[in-house]
């Protein structure tokens, strides 16, 4: 039987755990202790296999571990306990809030973006080079994306409670930019 017990440090590493956790699993009765310091090697190796085992099917089957299920409540508190300090320095914004700006910025793009041939077509017509067309095209477009980054967008529910609130551009209106295109 002394041929077949190995030290602590060798069961640990063969099975991939601290010590700490060797010792933790034989006090549990998991894994057979031959005598102080020394483990049996198979018997480690199978109990440890077998505990393994237990684990997986009780995850498959849905059987509550008490300490799993507690851990998933201690993170779950913690989680919403980060949330609430980051939305009172002002960090995390309701997700409908968010939308509803990113629908304004969006509408106020489209809007931009399907008025630039009307701007454009006139002075493009009138430039005899491929590179001016080009420069006067590209200028016109870094004006409108300029303009669009200076406008300040503000979502956040009006007093009846609807979503769209903003300065009144459209963004709560799906018709309000729709252009000859019906898009």
């Amino acid at each position: 039987m002394a041929a077949s017990t190995q030290p602590l440090a060798v069961i640990a590493k063969l099975l991939d755990l601290s010590e700490r956790r060797v010792q933790q699993l034989g006090r549990e009765g998991v894994i057979p202790k031959a005598e102080r310091g020394r483990y049996d090697l198979v018997g480690a190796v199978r109990g440890y296999v077998r505990y393994l085992r237990d684990q997986a099917s009780r995850a498959q089957s849905g059987v509550a571990d008490f300490a799993t299920e507690r851990a998933r409540l201690v993170r779950a508190k913690a989680d919403l306990a980060e949330m609430e300090a980051a939305k009172r320095r002002g960090a995390l914004l309701p997700a409908d809030q968010v939308e509803d700006a990113w629908r304004e910025v969006l509408a106020r793009l489209r809007a931009r973006l399907l008025e630039l041939p009307d701007r454009i077509a006139p002075l493009v017509h009138e430039e005899t080079t491929i590179a001016g067309a080009r420069s006067l095209i590209r200028a016109t477009i870094a004006e409108a994306l300029a303009e669009l980054a200076t406008l300040p967008i503000v979502a956040a529910p009006d007093p009846a409670g609807q979503a769209g609130g903003g300065d009144g551009a459209g963004a709560g209106d799906p018709d309000a930019t729709a252009g000859d295109d019906d898009q």
